[in-house]
């Protein structure tokens, strides 16, 4: 596309946008015909000669997931700041997992938009991601007050975190916020990655009009050209030739996307959501090289690509697999389609001590899949284990799972007894968990392990065994014996979660949890400020983003024993006890000795 490359061209569109910014210019129609729908192709992937894999970095990433409440219509505007808030969104109600209408509308409101931008919805922890996804899609009034940032901006923005590009896609066309160009950019950016091809030049990225940056630029000639308004495309052209603005790569794409001929694509310097965007209209992967420039969101679609290599599959993935923005089954997937050599799989555990958590798991998994010796499959197993981060036990679990349930105890493999028993619980095989710890002498970790079995999936047997867990605690877990922190957790979790507790016991229990217990401890008095909000209608929302950033992206691994007691017992009585348990579960896995 040439031509209108000179100043002529340029003043007439100087006059243009003078009469879009005088009055209110309605956009261009949808665009239509030459673009292909982005459809269900799978995204492209990393390649690792590109750029290595940082080790395990939480980027940027974006997914759908929201519908307006017709009879919620009120606008809410932050007192002084002009900031407007729109009605209230989301795809969650209070009849589909949502947390309710009036989740923090008599929160602080600067409370809020601070913890909601700290909120760890980039975890791979199972508690505190789904907790996470479930605020930012609950369709709720937003609190009153000054207001520095619209919370639907911050929503959208921390769903592009956590790689839930879809749910952001969804929420961002979901309203229009006037003279708010921080929403309007992750706006547009969130329709980008999830590819909503009826919205990206429609009504909701109108900012395109009139803003002067280069994004803003490169997305209206794109959108002009795409409707057959050539001739304003080649003005704006025009405006970025004057401005210096040049991007061969852009070009090549918006020549691949809407002509027939196909050109080589240079490298993208500074890639965009909109780059990004035209790579998959073009029916082209997004490479390693790209994804990583721009975090999580890239990431997921380059990973989940099968027309990438491998190796660069892996590579996008491990860098966003402390996110938990690819599914475990996905994972496993990208795991199976390795070239391992044999030299590696004989030399496994010594390579994958080399390598980042991702890499790791996959030599590992393949590995212990073609073990046959029983003593020898579990040392791989603990190894990979052990290759991640403490707080990874869910997510290692998970990716080992076929491992564990292929273990068989017996004498020889006994020594992995705590960790693969407590990884077992953790994906639903507690009869498979049990059975390792058939025969084992009394102590304080057979009798936590009975309490965690019973909390995580309740039935008779369980419930008489973790009876005799409570009373043998009671009788040998008093301070003075030197009980160790999974006696605490387990004796005060039984107790918050309901579990009948004899007198003496529940006693225990109290003095147990009133120690201060090794971990690590939030900053400044945030308790106390989780309490007072859990304690007050109207700052549920308040209470779970507080309760959130103590638990923190990695999960409730190295919190002290009384602390998680206490966020267990805020959301027992805060009415949440599926989440109160699910928290309850994982933290006293994750005690293991």
């Amino acid at each position: 596309m040439t031509g209108f490359r000179n100043s002529l061209a340029f003043v007439a569109l100087l006059a243009l946008a003078g009469m879009a910014a005088g009055q209110d210019q309605p956009s261009p129609p949808v665009a239509t015909g030459a673009p292909t729908p982005l459809g269900d192709a799978a995204a492209p992937e990393p390649t690792p000669a590109d750029q290595p894999p940082a080790a395990d970095q939480a980027p940027v990433d974006y997914k759908p997931g929201m519908l307006s409440n017709p009879a919620q219509s009120a606008v809410t505007q932050g007192a002084l700041s002009g900031i407007v808030d729109g009605p209230p969104v989301g795809t969650l109600d209070d009849a589909h997992g949502g947390l309710g209408q009036s989740l923090w509308v008599n929160a602080p409101r600067e409370t809020i938009e601070d913890v909601l931008g700290r909120i760890p919805v980039a975890s791979a922890d199972p508690f505190v991601r789904d907790l996470a996804r479930r605020v930012l899609l609950t369709a709720s009034e937003a609190p009153g007050g000054s207001a520095k940032r619209a919370l639907v901006t911050i929503r959208i923005e921390k769903l592009l975190q956590g790689g839930l590009i879809d749910d952001a896609g969804t929420i961002a066309a979901s309203l229009h916020l006037e003279n708010d160009p921080d929403f309007a950019r992750v706006q547009a950016e969130a329709l980008l990655y999830a590819g909503r091809d009826k919205d990206v030049c429609g009504d909701l990225t109108a900012t395109r009009l009139t803003a002067p940056e280069p994004f803003w630029l490169q997305l209206r000639t794109y959108c002009f050209a795409a409707t057959g308004d050539s001739a304003s495309a080649e003005l704006t052209r025009a405006v970025m030739d004057q401005q210096g603005i040049a991007d061969p790569a852009f070009d090549a794409l918006m020549d691949n996307v809407l002509t027939a001929a196909k050109k080589p694509v240079p490298a993208i310097d500074h890639p965009t959501a909109l780059h990004v965007y035209l790579l998959r209209k073009a029916g082209l992967p997004v490479s390693n090289a790209v994804a990583a420039k721009l975090g999580t969101a890239a990431d997921v679609l380059s990973a989940r690509d099968k027309r990438n290599a491998a190796p660069d599959r892996l590579a996008a993935a491990g860098r966003i697999a402390a996110t938990g923005a690819l599914s475990n089954a996905e994972l496993l997937g990208i795991f199976n389609a390795q070239p391992i050599a044999g030299a590696q799989l004989a030399h496994a555990q010594a390579d994958a001590a080399k390598l980042t958590y991702l890499p790791a798991q996959a030599l590992l998994h393949r590995a212990a899949l073609l073990e046959s010796r029983p003593p020898a499959k579990t040392d791989l197993l603990l190894a990979a284990i052990a290759a991640g981060h403490p707080g990874r036990l869910p997510q290692t679990a998970a990716l080992q799972g076929d491992v564990l349930a292929s273990l068989k105890p017996d004498q020889t493999t006994l020594k992995g007894r705590a960790l693969v028993a407590r990884a077992l619980v953790l994906l639903g095989k507690d009869d498979v968990a049990s059975a390792w710890y058939a025969g084992a002498a009394d102590g304080e970790d057979l009798q936590a392990f009975r309490i965690l079995v019973d909390l995580a999936a309740p039935n008779g047997p369980r419930d008489a065994a973790a009876q005799s867990a409570i009373a043998w605690l009671a009788a040998n877990a008093a301070p003075q014996k030197n009980p160790d922190a999974q006696a605490a957790l387990a004796l005060g979790l039984a107790d918050v979660l309901g579990k009948p507790l004899p007198p003496a016991a529940r006693a225990l229990a109290a003095t147990l949890e009133g120690m201060q217990w090794p971990g690590t401890r939030p900053a400044g008095d945030a308790l106390r400020k989780l309490e007072e909000s859990a304690s007050q209608p109207g700052r549920q929302g308040e209470m779970i983003l507080r309760l959130l950033d103590i638990v923190g992206a990695d999960g409730p691994h190295d919190l002290p024993a009384d602390l998680v007691i206490e966020c267990v017992r805020v959301l027992a009585q805060a009415g949440l006890t599926a989440e109160a348990r699910a928290l309850a579960v994982e933290a006293l896995a994750m005690q293991a000795p």
